[in-house]
């Protein structure tokens, strides 16, 4: 017993001692990576939807279901910085992917499957108080809440970016500048806000793939294609006026350029996950990272491929292997001299507490065509969970928290803001706990347990996609007798999915820690090797 006390002490020490050596950098890669395939760039027709949410490696993570809700007249939505807009008779149910305390890194998809997630894109705008004392922010203005009011409220992407920009047109938005992905089963759009009352949205196209990391990624605006534009009024009008754009330069106006400042646009921490993305996603991209550094990327890029699941799994566990950028001394066979987190702005990073890929398939109905295929921490080493958009219960693990968003007394935004400080403590019986735990393991040994890791959770990757089929097929010949029946199927099964990934996490870091420690021989573990091997 003391053994495996100290044993799991020492661990804790390797672990925490890797992620401080981590946060140490000087250039540390916190930064949500989007991507955005259109219908015709993917094997089936869907539209993926690609998200990684990078805060820290001990942000914490729940999945809560809200369902349905009624108001009386007059009832009100508080605002986050004070303000209140009304709110509406009835709001629709939704999926609240959870990280407490922060303003904007809450993954939501709604019961209409319309998808929202966001990524920070500074802009040249003001303070807060300078926007504000203009008029251009409104009772504190717009911010955390917006994505959750949409949601409520709309049942198309397309008519989630229309509420959307008739609230900043009123309110105006907090943040320096944002870009919140809204993708639907139908169509995909980018929204980019700077603060106030300034912002673009584009229809992702279905034959490009969209990309962005956290600077404004869109170039070319044509305020009078309405169906693939939605520009507030002023937007160009408003950069000439600002001296951000000059009509008399004969260059089009580029709204990325006008808006964002160029030590984010042109820093690498950006356009070296942009570009990381394009050659990916293209092996003829043809922009270098060094060109891609002064600034040029494109909004969107064009698979030299029909894009699979396996295939965006694989590029958003990316770390630059195989270019200059990476650090890790990964060589052509596939091993690694130390763990590829050390690299500065990699798309799968030790930042990354949370990776989503929404399928969507507007042929099937939406509680069967809508997928959150969702991975807690880092991606290389974690594994992705298919949750349907019909699930009706989630188990207790994937939101174990000291205070529970359905038993609390306090109201929404107290709640999240204002956490227990005991959320951000390890607990080995939270989803987010357990993966926080095993991806710090592994990094602390990643050249000798990665591959074993991986190996373990493409197994199980591999066979969801086998279900896949049946499962769908089976769940929509009950839906044609009954949609509850259809909902508990597809609940039964993502549940036992979703559990079946904490017993193998489990699996795993035992194995680690007896492989690496047990022996007192502390080498590479086979990939082949049993998950138990006392």
């Amino acid at each position: 017993m003391l053994k495996r006390i100290l044993l799991l002490a020492s661990t804790a020490l390797l672990v925490a001692l890797a992620t401080t050596t981590l946060l140490a950098q000087d250039d540390p890669p916190q930064g949500c990576t989007v991507f955005i395939a259109g219908r015709n760039t993917t094997v089936d027709g869907s539209i993926l939807f690609v998200k990684t949410e990078d805060d820290g490696p001990r942000d914490i993570d729940y999945l809560w279901y809200i369902p349905r809700k009624t108001y009386e007249p007059g009832a009100d939505v508080q605002l986050h910085n004070g303000g209140s807009i009304p709110q509406v008779r009835e709001t629709y149910a939704y999926f609240w992917d959870e990280c407490p305390g922060t303003a904007f890194s809450n993954g939501i998809v709604n019961e209409w499957g319309v998808a929202f997630g966001s990524n920070a894109c500074s802009s040249k705008e003001g303070s807060l108080e300078e926007v504000a004392a203009r008029g251009d922010l409104v009772d504190g203005g717009i911010g955390f809440r917006l994505r959750m009011i949409l949601a409520e409220r709309a049942r198309t992407a397309r008519e989630a970016v229309v509420m959307a920009t008739e609230l900043l047109d009123t309110y105006g938005y907090t943040g320096s500048g944002r870009n919140l992905n809204i993708v639907g089963p139908k169509e995909a759009w980018q929204l980019q806000m700077v603060r106030g009352k300034q912002y673009v949205a584009r229809r992702v196209q279905d034959d490009e793939v969209a990309v962005i990391a956290n600077t404004f990624s869109i170039r070319e605006v044509d305020p009078d294609d309405k169906e693939n534009f939605i520009c507030s009024p002023r937007l160009i009008e408003y950069a000439i006026d600002r001296g951000w754009y000059d009509p008399a330069s004969g260059k089009e106006f580029d709204f990325a350029e006008a808006y964002a400042p160029e030590r984010r646009h042109k820093a690498p921490s950006n356009t070296n996950r942009q570009w990381d993305l394009a050659r990916l996603l293209n092996r003829d991209f043809p922009i270098t990272w060094q060109e891609a550094q002064t600034g040029i990327m494109p909004v969107s890029v064009r698979p030299d491929r029909k894009l699979t699941l396996s295939d965006v799994f694989s590029i958003i566990r990316s770390h630059y292997e195989g270019t200059e950028l990476d650090r890790s001394g990964f060589t052509e066979t596939g091993e690694y001299e130390k763990t590829p987190h050390r690299t500065p702005a990699t798309i799968c990073n030790y930042g990354s507490h949370r990776t989503t890929v929404v399928q969507q398939r507007n042929w099937l109905p939406v509680e069967i065509g809508t997928v959150v295929w969702r991975v807690l921490d880092q991606p290389c080493s974690s594994v992705f969970v298919p949750w349907y958009l019909g699930v009706t219960r989630i188990p207790e693990a994937f939101h174990k928290a000291p205070e529970s968003l359905y038993t609390t007394n306090r109201d929404l935004l107290d709640y999240h803001f204002n956490a227990p400080p005991e959320t951000w403590q390890l607990d080995m019986e939270s989803a987010s706990g357990l993966f926080g735990y095993l991806a710090g393991l592994v990094d602390a040994h990643y050249a000798s347990t990665i591959d074993f890791v991986q190996r373990r959770w493409s197994e199980f990757e591999a066979i969801q996609f086998e279900l896949q089929p049946a499962i769908e097929n089976t769940a929509r010949q009950l839906y044609e007798q009954d949609v509850d029946l259809a909902k508990e199927f597809l609940t039964t099964y993502t549940y036992s999915q979703a559990l079946r990934t904490l017993e193998v996490g489990h699996e795993l870091i035992d194995a680690i820690e007896w492989y690496l420690w047990g022996t007192g021989v502390p080498r590479k573990i086979p990939p082949a090797m049993a998950n138990k091997p006392r």
